[in-house]
C-alpha cells in the first residue's frame, strides 16, 4: 500500500499549499527586511546604530537558539502542524500590531515605537527559530523525497520574483513623489508584511501532515546536548565547517548597516532602499543558479568558497562607495549572493556530511554552536560609533579573506570521505581525524 506521504491527491494538494506558503512567506520576508527595510526604520526613529544592532543581534540569536530546545520537545510528536500554525500566526500578527502603532504613534512617539518594535521582532525571531525545525520536519514527511528538487526549484523561483516586486512595491511606498509619507509609508510597507504572512499561514493549513512516529531517542535535554558535544570532539571537519561558516556569518553582521551608511553619511533618497532590496533579491536569485551548477558540478566546498568570495567582495564594494554612489548596487547584489550562498552551500553540505541518524543532531548544533556570532552586529554598532565606515567596511574584508581560507580547508565528503561525521560508541573515547 502506498504511503500517505506519497498518495498523488496528498502530494499535489501539499504541493501547490507549500509553494503558497513558500512564495509568500518569502514575499514578507523582503517586505521586513533587516537588512534594507528594517534598519531604514530604525534609522528614521534614532540616529543610534546600537538599534540597527540591537535588531540584528536579536534576529540572529532567536532564530539559532531555540533550534536545539525545539527540537527536544517535538522529537515524539506525531503531528508538529498546529505548532507551526501557531508560530505564523504570531509572526503575522507582530507585524499588524506594528503596522498600527507605527501608523498612530511613529511621528509623534518614535521611542514608544521602537520599544515595541524591538520586543515584537524580538517574539518574531524567537518563533521563527523554533518554526524552522518544525518546518524542516513536516516538510519531508509532506513532500516525497523524489519531488523535493522540483518544489524547492518553483519555490526559490516564484519567491524571489515575488521579492523582487516587493522591492519595488517599497521604492513606491517610500518615495516622495508616489508614497503616502512618514510614518504612513512605513506602516502600509509592515500591514503588507502582515498579510503576506497571513496567506502564508493559509497555504500552510491546506497542507495534509503525514503522521510521524511518536518515538523519543534523546533520554532529556541533558543526554542531547552531551551527545551535541561528543559529536563536536569526535569530527574535526565540523569544526573547521563551523569555523569558516562562523566567519561569513560574522561579515554579513555588516549587512544592515550599508542601508544606514548610504542614508545617513552618503545622503541616499529613502526611495531607493526599495532598489536596493530588489537588487538583493536579484542577486540572491542569479546567484543561486550559479550555486546549485557548482554544488552538482563540483561539490558543495566550492559553493561555500564562492560564496566567501561574494562575502569579500561585498564590503570591499562598500568602502568604494565613499567616492561613487553606483558600487551600493553590487554591494546589495553582493549581500544577496552571500546569503544564498551560505545557505544552500553549508545547507546541503552538512546533508552530505551528516548520516540519516545524525542529521537532525548535527543541523541543530551546527545553528546553536554559531549562536555567539550572532552578537556581532552589535559589535559593528559600537565599531560604528567610533570609526569611520570605509575602515569598519575593509576590516570586514580582512575578516571575510580568513573566512576564505577556512572555506577552502573544509573537506567535501562527495570527494574524500575522511570529511564525514562519525558517532562515537557509547564509552568510548572520541575517535578523532
Amino acid at each position: 500500500m502506498t504511503a500517505p506521504e506519497h498518495r498523488p491527491a496528498d502530494y499535489r494538494r501539499n504541493f501547490g499549499a507549500g509553494l503558497v506558503h513558500g512564495v509568500f512567506f518569502q514575499m514578507a520576508a523582503a517586505l521586513g527586511s533587516i537588512h534594507t527595510v528594517l534598519p531604514s526604520f530604525v534609522a528614521t526613529l534614532t540616529p543610534s546604530t546600537y538599534a540597527v544592532g540591537l535588531m540584528a543581534t536579536v534576529q540572529g540569536a532567536g532564530e539559532v537558539v531555540p533550534q536545539l530546545l525545539t527540537a527536544y520537545l517535538i522529537e515524539d510528536r506525531p503531528r508538529k502542524k498546529p505548532l507551526l500554525l501557531a508560530v505564523i500566526s504570531l509572526r503575522w500578527a507582530s507585524w499588524a500590531v506594528l503596522a498600527a502603532l507605527t501608523w498612530w504613534l511613529a511621528d509623534g512617539h518614535p521611542t514608544v515605537v521602537l520599544v515595541v518594535l524591538l520586543v515584537l521582532f524580538t517574539a518574531f525571531s524567537i518563533a521563527g527559530g523554533a518554526g524552522t525545525v518544525l518546518y524542516a520536519d513536516i516538510f519531508s514527511r509532506a513532500i516525497p523525497v523524489r519531488r523535493r528538487g522540483l518544489f524547492t526549484g518553483w519555490r526559490q523561483l516564484l519567491g524571489y520574483a515575488a521579492a523582487i516586486g516587493a522591492g519595488w512595491v517599497v521604492t513606491a511606498l517610500l518615495s516622495e513623489g508616489t508614497g503616502p509619507g512618514f510614518p504612513g509609508d512605513y506602516a502600509l510597507v509592515f500591514l503588507l508584511t502582515a498579510a503576506a504572512l497571513l496567506i502564508a499561514f493559509g497555504g500552510f493549513a491546506m497542507i495534509r501532515e503525514p503522521e510521524a512516529p511518536a518515538v523519543r531517542t534523546s533520554g532529556s535535554m541533558g543526554h542531547l546536548l552531551r551527545k551535541a558535544a561528543a559529536l563536536a570532539r569526535a569530527n574535526p571537519n565540523f569544526r573547521r565547517m563551523l569555523a569558516a561558516r562562523g566567519l561569513a556569518e560574522a561579515v554579513l553582521a555588516l549587512a544592515p548597516f550599508y542601508v544606514v551608511y548610504a542614508l545617513t553619511e552618503r545622503g541616499i533618497a529613502r526611495e531607493m532602499v526599495g532598489v536596493y532590496l530588489a537588487v538583493q533579491m536579484a542577486g540572491g536569485a542569479l546567484s543561486n543558479l550559479l550555486w546549485g551548477w557548482l554544488g552538482d558540478r563540483f561539490g558543495n566546498r566550492a559553493v561555500v568558497v564562492g560564496a566567501a568570495l561574494a562575502g569579500l567582495a561585498t564590503p570591499a564594494a562598500a568602502a568604494a562607495a565613499a567616492s561613487w554612489d553606483g558600487w551600493f548596487l553590487m554591494v546589495f547584489a553582493g549581500i544577496g549572493a552571500t546569503m544564498s550562498g551560505v545557505r544552500l552551500g553549508y545547507g546541503n553540505l552538512i546533508l552530505e556530511v551528516s548520516s540519516p541518524a545524525l542529521r537532525p543532531t548535527c543541523v541543530a548544533l551546527q545553528n546553536t554552536l554559531l549562536a555567539p556570532v550572532t552578537v556581532m552586529p552589535m559589535v559593528v554598532a559600537a565599531l560604528a560609533s567610533a570609526v569611520a565606515y570605509p575602515v569598519l567596511f575593509w576590516s570586514g574584508v580582512a575578516l571575510m579573506a580568513a573566512g576564505t581560507a577556512a572555506a577552502v580547508r573544509v573537506i567535501d565528503p562527495r570527494h574524500d570521505p575522511a570529511g564525514a561525521c562519525i558517532e562515537d560508541a557509547p564509552g568510548t573515547p572520541p575517535t578523532r581525524r
